[in-house]
């Protein structure tokens, strides 16, 4: 096979043509031409680098189909680390070209000024850099600990343009930087802070919005809702609504947060759910199971993220209610 291009076409209406060898994925073919285009884990297990195919054909190759639902592929979506073209192929991507023609900035050295366990399996984790990190609310930076070989990723809690970055972090059994959490970080500790990353963050719009969050998911609503402006008094706002499951009563962390966000925002409705142990006014059961209950007009703006399973069944859940599929902004993460 030839050489095939590769047209991208950005939201923001830009289009780069690139060219593709036999066998090279969207993103190496990328590359090569100086585009960086949004990607993480580079092995199709993360979804960070979806962008959808408009005409042509490609190799979707061996991704997990949590992450790329077959509702996803039916409607041309494709993992860019890992789909090659077997023809000339048009790729829509979800983000302004700005995000991928520009080199990637080099890391930060960061230093813990808090370290704290905040809930069952959730540890709150606050960075001070030296230069202010502007992102975009929803997005994630990559944290590499002294000794680890590998970096992790989490999104950032906080306000963009902050020096101080707060993050809730899921301690997963056995897992190298968890491990290094909880037995070895310390306040004064330093730590590697790449520059933000990432497809999934707040879009500009005045529609309803819904949130749905699974366990530390949480992290990047807060900062969605955090950079939302404070209605005017006179003039009414759109909806807000957010729901937030947990495994149980002990897994529940950021109310103060979310108490003093419907302070700012009272248009801002939080349902909470637990699979167990739930405190009062607390649901038991799934935070999807939340969605029936909702009156959500089509063009709610709706943003999922938690693990691929609970990912997938708010997708479900959301598009029974009659919401439009380009209007739901996944992040889904293990």
């Amino acid at each position: 096979m030839s050489r095939v291009a590769i047209t991208l076409v950005f939201e923001d209406g830009a289009a780069t043509q690139v060219f593709a060898q036999e066998g090279q994925t969207i993103v190496e073919a990328a590359q090569e031409a100086g585009l960086n285009l949004l990607t993480d884990c580079a092995n199709g297990d993360c979804g960070t680098c979806m962008g959808y195919c408009t005409a042509g054909e490609l190799d979707l190759g061996d991704y997990d189909p949590f992450v790329l639902t077959e509702d996803e592929v039916d409607d041309g979506a494709v993992l860019c680390c890992i789909g090659t073209a077997k023809s000339d192929v048009v790729i829509e991507l979800p983000y302004d070209s700005s995000h991928a023609d520009a080199p990637e900035e080099d890391p930060q050295q960061g230093r813990i000024i808090a370290l704290e366990r905040v809930a069952e399996e959730t540890m709150q984790l606050v960075v001070e850099v030296p230069n202010v990190v502007h992102f975009l609310p929803g997005q994630y930076v990559r944290l590499q600990a002294p000794g680890l070989d590998s970096w992790r990723s989490y999104s950032m809690a906080n306000e963009s343009d902050q020096r101080l970055l707060n993050f809730y972090i899921r301690l997963v059994p056995g897992g190298q930087f968890s491990e290094w959490l909880l037995n070895e970080a310390q306040v004064g500790a330093e730590l590697e802070v790449s520059p933000p990353r990432g497809a999934f963050f707040l879009r500009s719009d005045t529609q309803p919005r819904l949130f749905i969050a699974g366990g530390t998911g949480l992290g990047p609503f807060l900062s969605m809702l955090k950079s939302l402006p404070q209605p005017c008094e006179d003039a009414g706002a759109a909806p807000i609504h957010l729901l937030a499951g947990f495994r149980s009563g002990q897994h529940v962390f950021g109310l103060d947060e979310l108490k003093a966000l419907q302070k700012r925002l009272p248009h801002l409705q939080v349902h909470l759910a637990t699979e167990a142990n739930a405190p009062e006014g607390c649901h038991t059961g799934y935070a999807t199971e939340l969605v029936s209950n909702l009156e959500l007009p089509a063009n709610t703006q709706v943003y999922v993220c938690g693990p691929p399973p609970m990912v997938e069944a708010a997708r479900s859940a959301v598009l029974a209610a009659g919401v439009k599929k380009d209007r739901i902004y996944c992040e889904r993460f293990n």
